[in-house]
């Protein structure tokens, strides 16, 4: 029997703040239940934009022809069972980086808006913002997570966690709330 895999996206440029530290405790939660991870910084990725080149499009495949480290993350998405992305809010959106992969999923959407990942994946979402209103920026939320479910992928769950800012603000170590959402979220993404 061939062990689960689950991949997880950090969009954030830091890799001990907030939302990698949420992510980490999603990654125990994985861990826990005999889970193989592998996690992708997205900031350490060499990843162009969408060049619109239709090449997807006009030969009916879900491969990109723009060759850069986006076709090692479309692999290991590919050979995994699930998916976390963990992004924070910056200017009321995704991170550059996050939105970066978002638009290289193309290939992942029909031009009828059908779904071309195989199979069913699960995917949950992690987003961080320094505002104290966790539905501030609800809309761009709600459509970023809509727009990667175009690609095929099933939303399993989210969390907002808010009024965060690394060496500002309590660290998010000190909320629990927000820990032990992120870590169950991990624990059942499988399930």
């Amino acid at each position: 029997m061939q062990l689960a895999k689950v991949t997880l996206l950090i969009g954030s440029p830091r890799k001990n703040g907030s939302t990698a530290v949420l992510a980490r405790e999603a990654e125990r939660g994985l861990k826990e239940q005999g889970i193989e991870t592998e996690t992708i910084f997205l900031n350490d990725q060499e990843i162009k934009g969408c060049q619109a080149c239709y090449y997807c499009k006009k030969n009916d495949v879900a491969a990109c022809a723009v060759k850069d480290d986006m076709q090692g993350v479309h692999q290991l998405m590919q050979e995994c069972d699930g998916l976390i992305v963990a992004t924070p809010i910056y200017f009321a959106g995704v991170s550059a980086q996050t939105k970066l992969w978002l638009d290289r999923m193309f290939p992942y959407i029909g031009m009828n808006l059908s779904p071309k990942l195989p199979g069913s994946m699960k995917v949950s979402f992690i987003f961080t913002q320094n505002q104290p209103d966790a539905r501030l920026f609800e809309t761009s939320i709600t459509t970023f997570m809509q727009m990667v479910g175009f690609t095929g992928l099933t939303r399993k769950d989210y969390l907002v966690a808010y009024d965060l800012d690394s060496g500002v603000k309590p660290p998010v170590t000190d909320n629990l709330e927000f820990m032990d959402r992120a870590y169950r979220m991990g624990r059942d993404l499988l399930t």
